[in-house]
């Protein structure tokens, strides 16, 4: 509505009026009212033409009041922010102190560009929860409010109406209200008209359709009027949409995805990059997806909350493209994809242009420049060989890792190089920082770190063993735990732990050291710890059971006579055909009760001091296999070598030293007393 500074004559006036008139055309309501309004608050010159006009005074025009106190208007409007600046700027007031009140909102719609808008009723409001209808990119939809707008000040009010919050999605989709709990706000008869007009007030000054998608409002409010009557205070946030527009879905635009590819962690735990993961080898599992192709999908437009239409774009089709590929592997499609998946174990190889899984790769080398470091899935059957075997280069470059299901070196493993797998074969030699981990391990010569289940080693040269059976052909130094441990020829400066068995063929050197310690295997040691730490956690539970237990021994024998005497007099009573009292029969319930609770308890007592006892029965059984454990040599032993047996409980540790010569077949311990042990040597082999 166009703002009009009338001059100082009256051609200006009547031109002035004439643009109002015609711009009164060009929209629904009235602007002569407001353009009057504006008139009758200017000052000045117009004022004085008026007065001539009405044949007033100069005493008379001292005597009119420079301006009248603004108190409140009524207008038609699409704009509310709008009108509130105009007329707080032609009042000289702050905007802030004006506020309004929506009074009656028509809303008018039109389906095709260039046509006539159609007003609808309340009943056609359904209309616009269909969403086909929504959906129509020609539709517009304009609300015309009549609001009146006053001076805030000069509003009144006794009663207390809760803040009301709005806030949206960025799309604007979606409008909701926010009101947080406040126990000043009571419930009286115009408090749900109150606040409906709030928030369509809050609606009008962000543009928000009013009355449009917006019934799950009003049962809301409802419910938290409801709440306020019962309660008088609101006792909690309460959070509800007043308007739902449509969401648009954006278009999918088609896309490859190489999901074998994504497996490779190029950083470590410490988010540095990782320049030997390269990707050489890229594993899957059978019925894994490797390729993945997403179709392009079209989206679907929206409407916001102000009634805008929300357009997408078309989908892009740029990575469309034939995947060849070989029969272990299969295509599978539906309307959004297709999927390209592994039949068997194996790595993805490309070859010719064409996709296949295979199992078994042959590579000269593992080193930074050519391979990089290789991780596979344990579990996908990949076997790598690897064919050098130059004694003077390393089969395994220095800092490489391998993992992977199995792997034969033909040569050696450098320095500080890992391999993980379950089957590791080394034909060379083991550098001392590098390690192995598999389930069954062979190599020719060990100087490095093994873990593993299996363990066969030609030559052991100062090397580490943790396994469970370890066979060693020649041992000319090194470090071996396991439960059994077999050794061909055995020279100098061995150390050997074993929970069950050492065997040694040929003995030729002396400073080696045989330890027979039931705790020696990782698995022996985890049985001990989940056993103690079963038996603390039970001692725990009991601390407090004996207090409990003793007091409510003391309350029964303390009650025993009352009850005593109770159960006298109600025998006395029904002697003479007096039912007893109730509070009599209660208090023998209550006895009884107490009693029952007392044995339950006990029960629960001795049942846990029997968990106790077998768990420490375990202990010993598991410590008492040190007495089937043995040392045995075929051959005749050499001075300097130290026997030892070490036992859990008591704590104690016997030890022997071999002599020159001396002609020992099998070296146990034997249980003398029921604390007391002795290390037994024997010239003849056990049954």
């Amino acid at each position: 509505m166009p703002i009009l500074f009338v001059k100082n004559d009256f051609k200006n006036i009547q031109n002035s009026i004439k643009i109002c008139v015609k711009w009164s055309f060009y929209i629904k309501y009235s602007t002569i009212t407001t353009i009057l309004l504006y008139i009758k608050y200017w000052k000045g010159s117009t004022l004085g033409f008026f007065d001539k006009l009405t044949g007033s005074s100069d005493e008379k025009k001292e005597n009119i009041k420079e301006k009248e106190e603004f108190k409140s208007v009524i207008i038609d409007t699409q704009n509310v922010n709008e009108e509130i600046k105009n007329i707080a700027s032609i009042n000289n007031m702050n905007p802030s102190k004006l506020s309004f009140k929506v009074l009656k909102v028509t809303t008018a719609y039109r389906t095709k560009k260039g046509s006539e808008y159609t007003e609808i009723t309340e009943k056609d409001k359904t209309l616009f929860n269909d969403n086909d209808f929504l959906l129509n990119p020609e539709l517009k939809v304009k609300q015309h409010l009549k609001v009146e707008i006053f001076n805030i000040q000069e509003e009144e009010t006794h009663n207390v109406i809760p803040n009301v919050v709005l806030s949206g999605n960025k799309t604007l989709t979606k409008v909701v209200a926010t009101i947080k709990k406040d126990i000043n706000v009571k419930y009286f008869t115009k408090l749900e008209s109150n606040i409906i007009e709030n928030i369509n007030m809050k609606k009008a000054r962000s543009n928000i359709l009013i009355g449009i998608r917006d019934e799950s409002m009003y049962g809301e409010i409802k419910k938290m009027i409801a709440s306020i009557r019962v309660k008088n205070l609101l006792d909690g946030d309460c959070t509800f949409v007043v308007c739902q527009g449509l969401d648009k879905i954006p278009a999918i635009n088609d896309k490859i995805i190489y999901r074998y590819k994504n497996k490779v962690k190029a950083k470590d735990n410490q988010d540095r990059v990782d320049y030997s993961k390269r990707g050489f080898i890229l594993a899957v599992s059978k019925d894994e997806t490797i390729i993945e192709y997403i179709k392009p999908q079209q989206g679907r437009p929206g409407r916001s909350c102000q009634g805008r239409f929300l357009s997408v774009s078309e989908p892009k089709v740029e990575n469309e493209t034939a995947i060849v590929h070989a029969d272990n592997i299969i295509k599978k499609e539906d309307d959004d994809k297709i999927l390209y998946i592994a039949k068997k174990s194996g790595y993805v190889n490309f070859e010719n242009s064409t996709y296949d899984i295979a199992d078994i790769m042959e590579i000269e080398a593992v080193d930074f420049k050519t391979t990089g470091s290789i991780e596979t899935d344990m579990n996908s059957d990949v076997k790598i060989n690897v064919k050098e075997n130059d004694i003077l280069k390393d089969a395994i470059g220095p800092g490489m890792k391998v993992e992977t299901y199995e792997i034969h070196i033909e040569g050696n493993v450098g320095s500080g190089a890992i391999i993980k797998a379950k089957i590791a074969e080394v034909k060379g030699q083991t550098h001392k920082t590098s390690s192995i981990t598999a389930q069954n391990v062979s190599v020719s010569v060990h100087r490095g770190v093994i873990i593993g289940e299996e363990v066969e080693i030609d030559r052991l040269e100062g090397g580490t063993v943790i396994a469970q059976s370890v066979r060693v052909k020649k041992a000319i130094g090194g470090d071996i735990s396991a439960k059994d441990i077999y050794i061909e020829e055995l020279n100098s400066n061995s150390s050997l732990k074993a929970s069950n068995l050492i065997d040694i063929q040929k003995l030729k050197g002396n400073n080696n050291k045989f330890l027979i310690d039931p705790a020696s295997t990782k698995e022996f040691k985890n049985r001990i710890k989940n056993i103690n730490e079963k038996i603390k956690k039970i001692d725990i539970k009991l601390k407090p059971f004996l207090k409990i237990l003793e007091n409510k021994k003391r309350l029964i024998a303390n009650s025993r006579p009352i009850v005593e005497d109770i159960k006298k007099k109600i025998i006395e009573l029904k002697k003479r055909n007096i039912n007893p009292p109730i509070t009599l029969m209660g208090k023998i319930k209550e006895y009884q009760k107490m009693v029952n609770e007392y044995n339950a308890k006990l029960n629960n007592y001795k049942d846990k001091k029997h968990q106790i006892v077998v768990l420490r029965e375990d202990l010993n059984n598991m410590q008492n296999q040190i007495l089937s454990a043995k040392i045995v040599n075929h051959g005749i032993w050499k001075e300097l070598n130290e026997i030892r047996f070490k036992l859990l409980a008591p704590p104690v540790e016997l030890t022997y030293n071999t002599n020159n010569n001396e002609i020992i077949r099998e070296i146990t311990l034997k249980k003398i007393g029921d604390d007391s042990y002795e290390i037994n040597r024997s010239s003849e082999y056990s049954s």
